[in-house]
C-alpha cells in the first residue's frame, strides 16, 4: 500500500474549512474529485504516456475535544475510482479506491507530534498481480507542520505494521506498464 498524493491534499484541504469547528461534534467534510492528469513518474516507468484519472469523493469526519482542537479523523472516498490509461497503447485499467484512513493525534497536532494512523481496505488493483489490501499500521507518524489554516500535514514515514496483502512496489510498476503495453 502507498501513499496517494491527491487525496491525502484533498482530505487535508478539506480540513482547512474546519475554521468554525463546534467542539466535541464531529465535523463532516466532503470533496468531488474529477481530474486527469500526466504521470511523470510512470510515464518514465513505462517508457511511454502514462495519465492517471481520479474520480468520486473525498470525505472526511474530523473529531475535536471541548477546546477545539483536532484530536482524531476518519477518511474515505466513496465510489472513488483510479484509473491508469495510455492515449499511445489505447488500453487502460481502474479500481476502486477505497482505503479508510483512520487517524489519531494522542498529543495535539503541533509539529513533531506522534501520530497513529491505520489505513484499512482496498488500496489498489493491478492487473496481473493480486491487490493491495488488508490494514497497514503508520505507528511512527508525526505531524510535519501545520498549515495556516490549522490543518495537520503528516509524515506518514515506513509503516510499522501491515496485515493482509501488499506488493513490492517495483512489482506494482512492472505489472501496471505491462497492463498498459501495446
Amino acid at each position: 500500500m502507498r501513499s496517494r498524493t491527491l487525496p491525502f491534499c484533498a482530505a487535508a484541504a478539506v480540513l482547512a474549512l474546519a475554521a468554525t469547528v463546534d467542539a466535541a461534534k464531529p465535523t463532516f467534510f466532503r470533496i468531488d474529485v474529477n481530474e486527469t492528469f500526466v504521470s511523470p513518474f510512470f510515464t518514465a516507468a513505462c517508457g511511454f504516456e502514462v495519465s492517471i484519472t481520479q474520480v468520486g469523493t473525498l470525505k472526511a469526519t474530523v473529531f475535536t475535544d471541548a477546546a477545539g482542537a483536532i484530536i482524531a479523523e476518519i477518511d474515505t472516498q466513496p465510489g472513488f475510482v483510479t484509473m491508469f490509461s495510455s492515449s499511445e497503447t489505447g488500453k487502460a485499467f481502474a479500481y476502486p479506491f477505497s482505503t479508510v484512513f483512520h487517524v489519531e493525534y494522542p498529543n495535539g497536532t503541533t509539529p513533531g507530534a506522534p501520530v497513529i494512523l491505520r489505513a484499512t481496505g482496498l488500496a489498489d488493483r493491478v492487473p496481473g498481480i493480486p491487490a493491495d489490501a488488508g490494514v497497514v499500521t503508520y505507528g511512527d507518524a508525526t505531524v510535519l507542520f501545520v498549515d495556516p489554516n490549522g490543518v495537520p500535514i503528516v509524515d506518514f514515514g515506513a509503516p510499522t505494521a501491515i496485515r493482509g496483502h501488499a506488493n513490492d512496489f517495483s512489482s506494482v510498476i512492472a505489472a501496471g506498464c505491462a497492463a498498459l503495453a501495446q
